[in-house]
């Protein structure tokens, strides 16, 4: 036993506050190859093992040797949090930065980590793509930093070639960093295609250390119901039956809305997690559901990856992930410390189209590319991403995807040359897409969508399929899946009352229509956006109240008989008796309207016109004719960013002059940006309109 292990086995014995404490398998032969051979080693590892604890001693032994601090990358806000609680219990001072720091604590840790007085920084993968980080943190203590950890590194091929495109600068700081400088890339989940494109990034000669992934604790149950309302149903007659806390998974922020919602309104105790939600909300949530405060948290993949929950005693899905290696990432947090522990995957009829989205989204289309270096090689001093917005019809958030993508490759196209507030420039790199980069990646993701629904349909072992994907070995049947052992699985049923009381809730959630406040960022960008309307920069008595629409455009119940409507362009009666009834027994206005108008549409005139007129007469109340469309504009679903919404209804509409009194109903066939309600209500208001209260059939919106 030498001097360095009997120092590591202390450090161990002291974090755990277990004086017989152990390595586990591999643990000791990973801390020795980095701290005394400085090898480059990938370790993969199931959930549990103690990843963080080999890096964290490896850290601790090099700074005792007088190495320069440890820089870890680590994907999730929610990772970072538990890997400084992870340090402080190995004397390891460790500091962060990242998007959700606020810029006093970013430079907190910047100054430290300069000051030598941390033994490690945890970095998001963005950081990775700022020249100010770039210049003013790592290039100064390159030639000094003990160690680099790259952790959860399957993000490098999940994540890293999509929507994380910066995990691709990997390779490239590691070119500038020292040579013999040791290296450690951890994960709980990868096959042989992601320890490839791991391999690449982390270059020639790099140690493996791979343990078993499958969990024994864990009962597998694949559970398939088309609809949501079954589900929904099933969730809430055997959650009740599942001892201890876990988390349900949705693919969408809005499902997770609706299962939240179900579950409190039966009494359960669960929140909602996703990644927009604010930053100590999700603290909070993530320390009520770690002390077993409640009994799930209904989250999107934001809550995955680095949460350490030891007694998590069930995992369920309620819609299927896009591959075997995601679905493992995020069952296998439950049963860590617990004999069992329950892994039930629910799945949909919607799940392929969910799927099939996420994978044409993955990569920026052509043209938004071409259009963003076009505006940037005309401008003579940069742009910002605010001015880009601006002047291409696109959404932001796939503006900010674009940029994100371009500024990873290599060589760029684009580069950062402002920092606050930061501004693009063009290179005089001649580029195009990487067509078949992209459609190779494409085609991966198909695949291995494709090996994910086979999952869903197989009779035969469910932890020795998703060993198999995962290239792991599992001789035997595990003897606890459902196949397995089916006596112990959940029942599959559910009660009727509640399958009937989950449609009825899905028919009647209806979706809030909130009022703009602000025209524009002062009265320049408003008359930029309106120059004929001339709208003040602020609406104040000009807005609309909090409006509705009776469902979302397509979803099962009254969003497909909606949808239907639209295409026969004629709503069904029903809908109009729906939206009746929602108005009279769930929807309360501040002042009750006395008549309803409409938006008028030179290319579906008849459409909503007779739909406001039939509920109008169901109501009770007048109809009028109040709002005229006097200029064609091109169709308001085509403007994907505020600025062209607005400028393409300035001008288009006007108001009759003779209003009738009173608070007013203002009809739609759908509510999207919300921009032509908070227009055509700012005139009826200008003409002396009374409370003006949008309401729609549908929502079409991305972010309602």
């Amino acid at each position: 036993m030498n001097s360095v292990y009997r120092r590591g086995i202390e450090i161990l014995r002291q974090s755990l506050g277990d004086s017989n404490a152990a390595f586990h398998e591999h643990q000791w032969e990973s801390i020795s190859t980095l701290v005394e051979d400085s090898g480059r080693l990938l370790v993969v590892q199931r959930t549990g093992w103690g990843k963080s604890a080999v890096y964290f001693i490896a850290t601790k032994l090099l700074r005792e040797r007088g190495q320069g601090p440890a820089v870890i990358i680590s994907p999730l806000l929610a990772l970072m949090r538990n890997q400084i609680d992870s340090a402080a219990r190995y004397g390891v001072r460790l500091g962060t930065m990242n998007s959700s720091n606020s810029q006093a604590e970013n430079e907190h840790t910047k100054v430290a980590t300069l000051n030598d007085s941390l033994d490690a920084i945890i970095i998001s993968p963005e950081q990775l793509s700022k020249p100010d980080f770039i210049e003013t943190v790592l290039k100064p203590i390159a030639d000094r930093v003990g160690l680099f950890v790259i952790d959860e590194v399957h993000c490098i091929s999940d994540w890293g070639h999509d929507f994380r495109p910066d995990y691709k600068r990997i390779k490239n700081i590691i070119s500038f960093l020292p040579k013999n400088l040791p290296i450690i890339a951890t994960t709980a989940t990868a096959n042989s295609r992601v320890m490839d494109d791991v391999c690449t990034q982390l270059g020639q000669n790099v140690n493996i250390y791979r343990g078993k992934l499958t969990r024994d604790s864990l009962h597998l149950q694949s559970i398939f119901f088309p609809q949501r309302s079954q589900r929904l149903a099933w969730l809430a007659d055997r959650l009740p039956e599942i001892d201890g806390t876990g988390i349900i998974y949705t693919a969408t922020v809005k499902d997770g809305e609706k299962v939240t919602g179900w579950l409190q309104s039966r009494g359960l105790n669960v929140e909602q997690y996703h990644g927009g939600t604010d930053k100590r909300e999700r603290e909070a949530l993530e320390k009520r559901l770690l002390n077993n405060e409640i009994k799930a948290l209904v989250a999107t993949s934001a809550l995955g990856m680095g949460y350490d929950k030891p007694d998590l005693s069930f995992v369920i899905h309620y819609q299927s992930p896009g591959s075997v290696v995601s679905y493992y990432q995020q069952v296998g947090r439950a049963g860590r410390g617990i004999p069992k522990a329950h892994g039930i995957l629910l799945s949909g009829s919607e799940d392929d189209d969910i799927q099939r989205y996420f994978i044409s989204q993955a990569f920026p289309n052509e043209k938004l590319v071409n259009d963003i270096l076009e505006v940037l090689e005309e401008a003579d001093d940069g742009l910002q991403e605010k001015d880009i917005t601006r002047m291409i019809n696109a959404r932001p958030t796939k503006i900010k995807a674009a940029i994100k993508f371009l500024l990873a490759e290599s060589p760029a196209p684009i580069v950062i040359t402002q920092q606050r507030p930061i501004a693009y420039n063009r290179t005089l790199i001649n580029y195009q897409l990487p067509y078949e980069t992209i459609q190779r990646l494409s085609s991966i993701k198909e695949r291995e969508w494709k090996v994910m629904q086979y999952y869903l349909t197989i009779d035969s072992c469910l932890m020795q399929k998703l060993a198999h994907e995962l290239d792991d070995d599992l001789s035997e049947p595990c003897g606890k899946c459902e196949i397995c052992d089916p006596e112990h699985s959940l029942p599959q049923g559910y009660e009727h009352t509640t399958a009937v009381a989950a449609s009825e809730y899905l028919e009647n959630i209806f979706i809030d229509i909130p009022p703009k406040k602000q025209v524009g960022n002062g009265h320049a960008q408003a008359h930029s956006r309106f120059p004929n309307y001339r709208f003040p920069y602020r609406f104040g008595e000009l807005q609309h109240e909090v409006g509705r629409a009776l469902c979302r455009w397509g979803e099962a119940g009254w969003g497909e008989i909606a949808k239907q409507g639209k295409a026969d362009n004629q709503f069904d009666k029903r809908l109009v008796a729906a939206s009746a009834k929602m108005i009279k027994k769930r929807w309360e206005p501040g002042q009750q309207p006395t008549w309803m108008t409409y938006v008028p549409s030179n290319m579906h005139p008849k459409l909503v016109a007779e739909f406001a007129e039939s509920l109008a007469e169901k109501l009770g109340i007048s109809y009028v004719h109040a709002v005229l469309k006097v200029r064609e504009n091109a169709p308001q679903k085509d403007m994907e960013n505020t600025d062209f919404r607005c400028q393409n209804l300035d001008g288009v509409f006007d108001i009759i002059d003779d209003l009738p009194e009173g608070p007013v109903f203002l009809v739609d066939d759908a509510y999207d940006s919300g921009w032509t309600f908070a227009v055509i209500s700012a005139l009826l208001r200008q003409k002396g309109s009374g409370p003006v209260y949008p309401f729609a059939i549908m929502s079409t919106s991305t972010s309602a």
